[in-house]
Formats: C-alpha cells, structure tokens, sequence
C-alpha cells in the first residue's frame, strides 16, 4: 500500500469530519467545533499548533487546512492517539446520540486505505461507535421485539401517508401492498392492516407476537424492502418523500434499533448515479490498498472500456486523478444513469466485477471480494442486489476456478 504521510492523513481526516459537521449544520458551525477541539487537544499534542483551519468558506479550489511539512516527523502513534481523540471529543462534545451519528458519517466518508492505516495503528472507529452505542442502550428501559418494531414502522408510515393523502388512500395503499407483497415477504403473514373507518376501537395495525420468533436480521431486510416498494409506489407523488418524513419522524430507540437489524433507509432513496459512485470507489480503495491509486485507476478505466461496446453508458464514467484524495468527488457519474434500466445497470457492474477479479491476479482476487464487501457496507450490497450484480455467484465462479 502506498505509504500515507501524517500529513495527508490528518488532512482527509479533518476535512471528512469539517464536511460532514458542516452538512448537518453549517460550515461556520463545524469551523468553531473542530477548532475548538483542536484547541482543547493542543495542551496534549502540541503539534497541534501546526494546523489551522483557514477562515475562507468551504470551496472546491481552496486550502481549507493548512498543515505544516513538520507534522510529518511526529511519531505516527501519536497522530493515531490524536484522531482517537478527536473523534470521542467530538461525540461527546455533540452529545452522545447525535456523536454516533457524526462518528458513522465520518467513517464512511473516509477512503478504505486511510480507514486500513488508523485502523493497523489501533484505531478502531467502529469500536468507538459502538462504545457509544452501548451507552446509548443502556438508557433504554426494555428490549424492543420484532412485532415492536413492525407496528411501529407500519404505523408510522399509515400515519405519514394519512396526513398528506387522507385516512382511505393510506388504508387502501398499505392494504394492496401487504397482499402483493405476502408470499415474497414471510413477515407479512404476521401484519394485519385494520380498516378503522368501518371498526371501532381497533388498532391501525396487528401485529402478531409470533414474528418475534423470526431472526431480527430477516425481519429487518423485510421492512427495508417493503419501504422501499411503499416509497416506490408512491415515487410519481412529486412533492412527497416517504423517505425522508420517516427519518425525520423515527424515535432514537427505534432509529437504533433499525441499525441493529441492518435497516439502512438512506440507502433506499440512493440514486443509481450514487449507487455507481460508491461502487467506483470502494473498488478503487481496495485496489488502491495493495497497489498505487494511479494503477487501480489505470485497471479500473480498462476493465470499463472493455465492456463499453455493449454497455454504452459506462463511456460516460469519469475518474479525475487529480482529485483522487477528495475521494467520492473524484468520480463524475452523470445523472442520465438514474434513467438505465436497473437490470442493465446491475449486468454491467457484475460484468466489471467478473473481469477484474480475472484481471488484478489470483493473489489479490483472493481478499479482493471481501474488503470490498467489508468497504462498501451490507445497505449498498442490497442495493446492489436488487439491481441484479450477484457477488456470490462471482465467489463461486471464483473457487470454481
């Protein structure tokens, strides 16, 4: 792997966190939190006074940080200790529940070979996430079951689509779902809509107990699936985002809860354009991890070129190597790929996955299929399912050979 100066390092690291602080709030705001505790780090890493975050508002050709050359003789356990740190400070600073979040965001927003370097040095962001995770929990007075978080999804969404399209429309929508969707969905067999304008006293929404008997993990794949046919149903109301008022409306034990079971509902709304940036780069990472950036973008462009004939929409993928450290906003993917046909999209990508593991050599096909998995996240890969890219067959074909 390419080696990372402290310098460089620190860089992507302040940078991923200024821009996800700032897209939440505001750049000023994310400017005076990372500042100061910046400043209230300095008595412990003196280096620290060799950073500043310069005053100019975030723009694409500025010098958001100015770091000096010296930073890179620091010993680089301490750069390690430092984003440890940082990143407690800043949950705790933010407040635990919203500091998870911030945490999660920031790790995803880091390039995998950045994440692999903290990560050997004993940095464990996921640890730290799930120290706070755990202190979050402990809060809670009861452990919520599967028919908990069923009713309660289900509920939220009738009353969501009440509110903008009235108590009939929500009825009859959920009602013609749940009768499409039950022998796709076990879990549905256990969901019972109630019409309440015909029966008094009645809940919106049944839900046998005996789905708790069900894996949480399939359950939640379940509901992901089914929310995202309900937010595809109702895709032509313009003005309406089914997506967003439920992650606006969830309660945080609940919101916790759904991450437990895998739930992603971010990654529901992502558009393909996204869906195949993510894809570019998390492959560009894990090729980047046992060779340089600039061969991994030299394989990868081959590797697209070789199946443009047929799938002409991949000449549209542009990779700027000059802007390889600003990781997912180096690949350009334009819009017109949210109109290909999902299943198109999905042969393409499988064929670029095919070819590369034939292509990098058998030493790096071997861990090439995992870290990408492990870099890319369970919520993407289903979102990579769903549009046909099967990796497990590829797995097969793979050992077969």
């Amino acid at each position: 792997m390419p080696q990372i100066e402290n310098t460089e390092l620190l860089d992507r690291i302040l940078k991923s966190t200024l821009s996800v602080i700032g897209r939440r709030t505001s750049e000023p705001y994310a400017k005076m939190i990372v500042g100061g505790i910046l400043k209230k780090l300095s008595s412990k890493y003196v280096f620290l006074n060799l950073i500043k975050i310069e005053k100019d508002s975030f723009k694409e050709d500025s010098n958001l940080l100015d770091i000096d050359e010296k930073v890179n003789n620091v010993e680089f356990n301490l750069i390690a200790d430092l984003i440890t740190d940082l990143m407690i400070t800043l949950a705790n600073q933010m407040g635990k529940d919203a500091g998870f979040y911030f945490i999660k965001e920031i790790k995803e927003d880091i390039p995998y070979n950045y994440e692999i370097k903290i990560k050997d040095a004993g940095v464990n962001l996921e640890y730290i996430q799930s120290k706070f995770l755990t202190e979050i929990k402990s809060n809670f007075r009861y452990s919520i079951e599967n028919h908990q978080v069923v009713k309660y999804v289900f509920s939220l969404i009738y009353q969501i689509i009440e509110d903008d399209f009235g108590k009939k429309y929500a009825f009859e929508t959920l009602s013609e779902l749940i009768l499409r969707l039950s022998t796709q969905y076990d879990m549905l067999r256990y969901v019972k809509i109630n019409d309440v304008t015909a029966v008094q006293n009645v809940d919106i929404i049944t839900v046998s107990k005996d789905i708790d008997r069900l894996d949480e993990k399939d359950v939640g794949l379940s509901v992901q699936k089914i929310v995202q046919e309900i937010s595809n149903d109702l895709s032509d109301k313009k003005s309406f985002s089914l997506i967003k008022k439920l992650k606006s409306n969830l309660s945080l034990d609940y919101s916790i809860k759904l991450q437990e079971m895998d739930v992603n509902f971010e990654v529901i709304k992502l558009k393909q354009s996204i869906l195949v940036k993510k894809i570019i780069k998390t492959i560009l990472d894990v090729l980047s991890f046992s060779s340089s950036e600039s061969y991994a973008v030299l394989i990868l462009n081959n590797v697209i070129k070789s199946h443009s004939i047929k799938y002409g929409f991949l000449n549209f993928i542009q990779i700027d190597t000059q802007k390889l450290t600003k990781g997912i906003d180096a690949i350009n993917i334009p819009d017109e790929f949210n109109n290909i046909s999902p299943s198109e999209l999905g042969r393409s990508i499988q064929r670029i996955m095919e070819k590369l593991i034939t292509t990098i050599g058998e030493e790096a096909a071997r861990t090439f299929l995992d870290r990408f998995k492990s870099g890319i996240g369970k919520p993407v890969l289903v979102r990579m399912e769903e549009i046909g890219v099967n990796l497990h067959m590829i797995e097969l074909r793979q050992n077969f050979l």
